[in-house]
């Protein structure tokens, strides 16, 4: 017994350290892409600069592409991160958005997943139809490592869900909220990172830096802003990791005020949530080949129904 509760202790510390260590190297991290917004009006129409409305879009397939390889929720965390902070620092020309978004998108693929699990460029280049060679991926790579320094060690608003979640869960504050809504850790974890995922392709909320955008998220799920007389001790508990994030009041509840929003749309009948489709376009020869063809037809036995006769009588 006490084993185990030297265990809990020494895993209680590692969280709290880990929290700290991220806390501290977050801002180096965090993106600006207030810029974006104001190139919605780009008179250039020929040759466009990406906008906020064309990164959430590209941000939003490479959720879908995640979904559909079925990676590591932090290797789309990553490589959002990795675009957010390029658009940053670089004005990008909207025919070289899709080439970016999937060059982002292999670096972290490189960086987290397991060796054997690895697509090839081309392969990932195909089934994300970013129209773009391979010769074009490895030479946006290259200027992506270049002008990010290598530094793909990245903090994400992830990272501190993660820690922030795993600290409640430890503690045991939370219990009594999970047991009302029917959910294990690991299962609330998992609704709550897929709508971190949903917040993340609207580029709205990057204006919040990632302590502040995991915590306001996790109190909008434990629902701690609507009952914060009623679990003291989770709020407690979450008062502490406000004070150990630095995380401003003023900029919480702002993050609250479009959470909710944005949460409502998400989560509605008619939901609005950020969704794209794959469309598949088949060459003509491919048509040809996949078309019907007689010479495939077969004549199959009639199957009769049962209380039919010999007679055939109905």
């Amino acid at each position: 017994m006490r084993n185990m509760c030297d265990h809990h202790a020494a895993e209680l510390g590692r969280l709290w350290y880990q929290l700290q260590t991220a806390v501290r190297r977050a801002p180096s991290y965090q993106p600006n892409l207030i810029h974006l917004d104001m190139l919605e009006d780009d008179d250039d129409v020929r040759d466009p600069v990406v906008s906020s409305t064309q990164r959430d879009e590209a941000v939003d397939r490479l959720r879908c592409l995640n979904r559909c390889l079925r990676f590591k929720h932090e290797t789309l965390a990553l490589a959002i991160n990795i675009l957010n902070r390029f658009l940053s620092i670089m004005k990008v020309r909207m025919k070289f958005l899709g080439c970016l978004a999937i060059t982002s998108y292999f670096i972290a693929i490189n960086i987290l997943e397991e060796d054997q699990e690895l697509p090839s460029p081309v392969h990932l280049i195909r089934i994300s139809q970013c129209r773009c060679t391979e010769a074009d991926l490895f030479r946006m790579e290259g200027i992506v490592c270049q002008k990010l320094y290598h530094d793909f060690g990245a903090v994400t608003p992830l990272t501190l869900l993660q820690l922030y979640h795993g600290i409640c869960t430890m503690t045991g504050t939370m219990d009594g909220v999970l047991e009302k809504k029917n959910l294990s850790p690991a299962e609330h974890l998992e609704q709550t990172i897929a709508k971190l995922e949903a917040c993340l392709c609207r580029s709205a909320f990057t204006k919040f830096t990632a302590p502040v955008l995991a915590m306001s998220l996790l109190m909008c799920e434990l629902d701690v802003f609507d009952a914060q007389g009623s679990n003291p001790e989770l709020c407690s508990t979450l008062n502490t990791l406000k004070v150990a994030s630095q995380i401003n009041e003023q900029h919480l509840v702002e993050c609250r005020n479009k959470l909710e929003e944005f949460l409502m749309q998400y989560s509605s009948p008619v939901s609005r949530r950020p969704t794209s489709r794959f469309v598949w376009v088949l060459s003509s020869r491919t048509a040809r080949q996949l078309r019907p063809s007689m010479q495939w037809a077969m004549d199959l036995p009639t199957i009769l129904e049962d209380g039919y006769g010999s007679s055939g009588s109905r």
